[in-house]
Protein backbone atom coordinates (compact mmCIF):
# COMPACT_ATOMS: atom_id res chain seq x y z
CA UNK A 1 0.00 0.00 0.00
CA UNK A 2 1.28 3.60 -0.71
CA UNK A 3 2.61 5.36 2.45
CA UNK A 4 0.69 8.16 1.39
CA UNK A 5 -2.56 6.34 1.67
CA UNK A 6 -1.76 5.19 4.98
CA UNK A 7 -0.83 8.64 5.90
CA UNK A 8 -4.48 9.40 5.25
CA UNK A 9 -5.92 6.26 6.59
CA UNK A 10 -4.00 6.89 9.94
CA UNK A 11 -4.73 10.64 10.87
CA UNK A 12 -8.61 10.05 9.77
CA UNK A 13 -8.98 6.99 12.50
CA UNK A 14 -7.03 9.41 15.06
CA UNK A 15 -9.69 12.27 14.28
CA UNK A 16 -12.78 9.50 14.13
CA UNK A 17 -10.78 7.79 17.40
CA UNK A 18 -10.74 11.34 18.81
CA UNK A 19 -14.53 12.56 18.24
CA UNK A 20 -15.75 9.72 19.49
CA UNK A 21 -13.46 9.37 22.73
CA UNK A 22 -14.32 13.08 23.20
CA UNK A 23 -18.43 12.37 22.90
CA UNK A 24 -18.35 9.81 25.29
CA UNK A 25 -16.32 11.69 27.82
CA UNK A 26 -18.20 14.71 27.21
CA UNK A 27 -21.09 12.25 27.79
CA UNK A 28 -19.97 10.60 31.16
CA UNK A 29 -18.42 13.68 32.54
CA UNK A 30 -21.02 16.57 31.52
CA UNK A 31 -24.22 14.48 32.89
CA UNK A 32 -26.92 16.25 35.17
CA UNK A 33 -26.65 14.06 37.58
CA UNK A 34 -23.46 15.37 37.85
CA UNK A 35 -22.81 19.00 40.28
CA UNK A 36 -22.42 22.15 38.27
CA UNK A 37 -18.37 22.31 38.50
CA UNK A 38 -17.96 19.22 37.58
CA UNK A 39 -20.23 19.50 34.61
CA UNK A 40 -18.50 22.49 33.12
CA UNK A 41 -15.33 20.38 33.26
CA UNK A 42 -16.72 18.28 30.54
CA UNK A 43 -15.71 20.60 27.62
CA UNK A 44 -12.00 21.36 28.24
CA UNK A 45 -11.63 17.41 29.52
CA UNK A 46 -13.33 16.67 25.82
CA UNK A 47 -11.20 19.17 23.85
CA UNK A 48 -8.20 17.13 25.39
CA UNK A 49 -9.32 13.92 24.62
CA UNK A 50 -9.79 15.29 21.08
CA UNK A 51 -6.78 16.77 20.67
CA UNK A 52 -4.75 13.32 22.26
CA UNK A 53 -6.83 10.91 19.34
CA UNK A 54 -5.88 13.51 16.41
CA UNK A 55 -1.89 13.87 18.11
CA UNK A 56 -1.45 10.18 18.11
CA UNK A 57 -3.15 10.26 14.16
CA UNK A 58 -0.74 12.38 13.49
CA UNK A 59 2.18 10.61 15.40
CA UNK A 60 1.26 7.30 13.43
CA UNK A 61 1.84 9.35 9.87
CA UNK A 62 4.89 10.25 11.18
CA UNK A 63 6.17 6.94 11.88
CA UNK A 64 5.21 5.87 8.44
CA UNK A 65 6.71 8.56 6.67
CA UNK A 66 9.88 9.40 8.24
CA UNK A 67 10.25 6.17 11.65
CA UNK A 68 13.76 7.81 12.71
CA UNK A 69 11.70 11.06 13.41
CA UNK A 70 9.43 9.39 16.26
CA UNK A 71 12.44 7.98 18.17
CA UNK A 72 13.38 11.63 18.45
CA UNK A 73 9.85 12.92 19.09
CA UNK A 74 9.60 9.74 21.79
CA UNK A 75 11.85 11.06 24.02
CA UNK A 76 10.81 14.62 23.25
CA UNK A 77 6.71 13.72 24.37
CA UNK A 78 8.49 11.79 27.37
CA UNK A 79 9.88 15.17 28.94
CA UNK A 80 7.50 17.15 27.72
CA UNK A 81 4.74 15.51 28.54
CA UNK A 82 4.77 16.36 32.49
CA UNK A 83 4.66 20.14 31.65
CA UNK A 84 1.85 19.88 29.38
CA UNK A 85 -0.16 17.51 32.37
CA UNK A 86 0.46 20.35 34.53
CA UNK A 87 -0.59 23.04 31.93
CA UNK A 88 -3.90 20.55 31.06
CA UNK A 89 -4.94 20.56 35.13
CA UNK A 90 -4.22 24.33 35.75
CA UNK A 91 -6.81 24.98 32.68
CA UNK A 92 -9.41 22.25 34.10
CA UNK A 93 -9.12 23.39 38.01
CA UNK A 94 -9.47 27.34 36.81
CA UNK A 95 -12.90 26.17 34.96
CA UNK A 96 -14.13 24.27 37.93
CA UNK A 97 -12.89 27.60 40.70
CA UNK A 98 -14.63 30.05 38.12
CA UNK A 99 -17.71 27.91 39.06
CA UNK A 100 -17.38 28.31 42.01
CA UNK A 101 -16.32 32.02 42.25
CA UNK A 102 -19.05 32.54 39.89
CA UNK A 103 -21.73 30.75 42.34
CA UNK A 104 -20.59 33.26 45.68
CA UNK A 105 -20.45 36.41 43.43
CA UNK A 106 -24.37 35.91 42.67
CA UNK A 107 -25.11 36.86 46.53
CA UNK A 108 -22.89 40.01 46.32
CA UNK A 109 -24.44 40.82 43.09
CA UNK A 110 -28.00 39.70 43.87
CA UNK A 111 -29.97 43.31 44.02
CA UNK A 112 -28.23 44.87 40.66
CA UNK A 113 -29.90 44.37 37.61
CA UNK A 114 -29.63 41.07 35.64
CA UNK A 115 -27.44 42.38 32.80
CA UNK A 116 -24.21 43.74 35.67
CA UNK A 117 -24.91 40.41 37.55
CA UNK A 118 -24.09 38.71 33.90
CA UNK A 119 -21.33 40.90 32.95
CA UNK A 120 -20.03 40.59 36.38
CA UNK A 121 -19.87 36.63 36.31
CA UNK A 122 -18.29 36.83 32.80
CA UNK A 123 -15.62 39.10 34.18
CA UNK A 124 -14.61 37.41 36.87
CA UNK A 125 -15.10 34.06 35.00
CA UNK A 126 -12.78 35.34 32.22
CA UNK A 127 -10.30 36.95 34.81
CA UNK A 128 -9.65 33.15 36.30
CA UNK A 129 -9.83 31.55 32.73
CA UNK A 130 -7.14 33.83 31.23
CA UNK A 131 -5.10 33.67 34.42
CA UNK A 132 -4.76 29.98 34.38
CA UNK A 133 -3.84 29.88 30.89
CA UNK A 134 -1.16 32.12 31.18
CA UNK A 135 0.31 30.00 34.31
CA UNK A 136 -0.13 26.82 31.97
CA UNK A 137 2.02 28.66 29.16
CA UNK A 138 4.66 29.44 31.28
CA UNK A 139 4.84 25.33 32.40
CA UNK A 140 4.76 24.39 28.67
CA UNK A 141 8.37 26.97 28.77
CA UNK A 142 6.89 29.83 26.59
CA UNK A 143 7.71 33.15 26.94
CA UNK A 144 4.78 35.10 27.92
CA UNK A 145 6.33 38.56 28.66
CA UNK A 146 4.37 40.33 25.68
CA UNK A 147 1.30 38.87 26.66
CA UNK A 148 1.61 39.15 30.21
CA UNK A 149 1.58 42.97 28.99
CA UNK A 150 -1.76 42.82 26.53
CA UNK A 151 -3.54 40.67 28.72
CA UNK A 152 -2.51 43.33 32.28
CA UNK A 153 -4.10 46.17 29.67
CA UNK A 154 -7.02 44.24 29.29
CA UNK A 155 -8.04 43.42 32.76
CA UNK A 156 -7.54 47.08 33.32
CA UNK A 157 -9.73 48.13 31.20
CA UNK A 158 -12.74 45.47 31.70
CA UNK A 159 -12.16 46.35 35.37
CA UNK A 160 -12.54 50.21 34.90
CA UNK A 161 -15.97 48.98 32.58
CA UNK A 162 -16.73 46.81 35.45
CA UNK A 163 -16.46 49.62 37.97
CA UNK A 164 -18.43 52.02 35.75
CA UNK A 165 -21.21 49.77 34.86
CA UNK A 166 -21.69 48.42 38.79
CA UNK A 167 -21.91 51.89 39.71
CA UNK A 168 -24.79 53.07 37.48
CA UNK A 169 -26.49 49.68 38.10
CA UNK A 170 -26.03 50.75 41.94
CA UNK A 171 -27.64 53.72 40.96
CA UNK A 172 -30.23 52.04 38.62
CA UNK A 173 -31.13 50.11 42.00
CA UNK A 174 -31.62 53.57 44.44
CA UNK A 175 -33.85 54.82 41.44
CA UNK A 176 -36.11 51.67 41.94
CA UNK A 177 -35.79 51.92 45.89
CA UNK A 178 -36.67 55.57 45.81
CA UNK A 179 -40.11 55.02 43.61
CA UNK A 180 -40.89 51.93 45.39
CA UNK A 181 -41.39 54.51 48.36
CA UNK A 182 -43.81 56.25 46.76
CA UNK A 183 -45.21 53.31 45.00
CA UNK A 184 -45.93 51.85 48.23
CA UNK A 185 -48.50 55.32 48.78
CA UNK A 186 -50.49 54.64 45.70
CA UNK A 187 -51.17 51.00 46.04
CA UNK A 188 -51.71 48.14 48.35
CA UNK A 189 -51.84 44.16 48.05
CA UNK A 190 -55.03 43.33 46.44
CA UNK A 191 -55.39 46.41 44.14
CA UNK A 192 -56.07 45.84 40.03
CA UNK A 193 -53.34 48.08 38.14
CA UNK A 194 -53.53 48.26 34.49
CA UNK A 195 -50.12 49.90 32.76
CA UNK A 196 -48.92 49.48 29.46
CA UNK A 197 -51.45 47.24 28.53
CA UNK A 198 -51.11 44.67 30.96
CA UNK A 199 -53.82 44.67 33.78
CA UNK A 200 -53.01 42.32 37.02
CA UNK A 201 -53.64 42.19 40.89
CA UNK A 202 -50.71 43.63 42.87
CA UNK A 203 -49.27 40.64 44.51
CA UNK A 204 -46.80 42.11 46.55
CA UNK A 205 -44.88 44.92 46.23
CA UNK A 206 -40.94 44.35 46.25
CA UNK A 207 -38.00 46.42 47.28
CA UNK A 208 -37.32 47.89 43.79
CA UNK A 209 -40.40 46.09 41.53
CA UNK A 210 -44.16 45.82 42.02
CA UNK A 211 -45.94 42.12 41.25
CA UNK A 212 -48.66 41.47 39.41
CA UNK A 213 -50.69 38.63 38.86
CA UNK A 214 -52.26 38.45 35.44
CA UNK A 215 -55.88 36.53 34.56
CA UNK A 216 -53.68 34.14 32.32
CA UNK A 217 -52.29 33.14 35.91
CA UNK A 218 -48.76 34.50 35.25
CA UNK A 219 -46.96 36.71 37.60
CA UNK A 220 -45.09 39.45 35.77
CA UNK A 221 -42.51 42.10 38.05
CA UNK A 222 -42.99 45.94 36.91
CA UNK A 223 -39.73 48.41 38.10
CA UNK A 224 -41.31 50.55 40.49
CA UNK A 225 -40.24 53.83 38.53
CA UNK A 226 -42.78 52.63 35.81
CA UNK A 227 -45.61 53.20 37.64
CA UNK A 228 -44.32 56.49 38.38
CA UNK A 229 -43.17 57.99 34.78
CA UNK A 230 -45.83 55.91 32.96
CA UNK A 231 -49.73 56.34 32.69
CA UNK A 232 -51.49 54.04 35.16
CA UNK A 233 -55.09 52.85 36.16
CA UNK A 234 -55.12 51.99 39.40
CA UNK A 235 -58.79 49.84 40.79
CA UNK A 236 -58.90 49.44 44.67
CA UNK A 237 -59.42 46.58 46.29
CA UNK A 238 -62.70 46.34 48.25
CA UNK A 239 -62.20 47.13 52.06
CA UNK A 240 -63.28 44.24 54.42
CA UNK A 241 -66.58 45.24 56.22
CA UNK A 242 -66.45 46.88 59.81
CA UNK A 243 -67.82 44.22 62.15
CA UNK A 244 -68.04 46.46 64.61
CA UNK A 245 -70.53 48.82 62.24
CA UNK A 246 -74.00 48.98 63.01
CA UNK A 247 -76.35 46.80 60.96
CA UNK A 248 -78.37 48.41 57.96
Amino acid sequence: MNDWIQVAIAIGVGVVVGLVASRIVHAVIGSPKRPDPIQRAAGPLASLVLAIGIIGGLVTALGIIQPEAVDRLVDDTVSFIPKLLSAAIIVIAANVVSAFATTALSGAVGRLPIQTQRLAHSAVRATIVTLAVLLAVGQLGINTDVLNLGVAAIFFGVAASLTLLVGLGGNGVAREVAATRAVRRLVKPGDTVEIGGFRGSVLAIHPTAIELAGSDGQARLVPSSHLVSESVTIERAAEPADPAAPAG
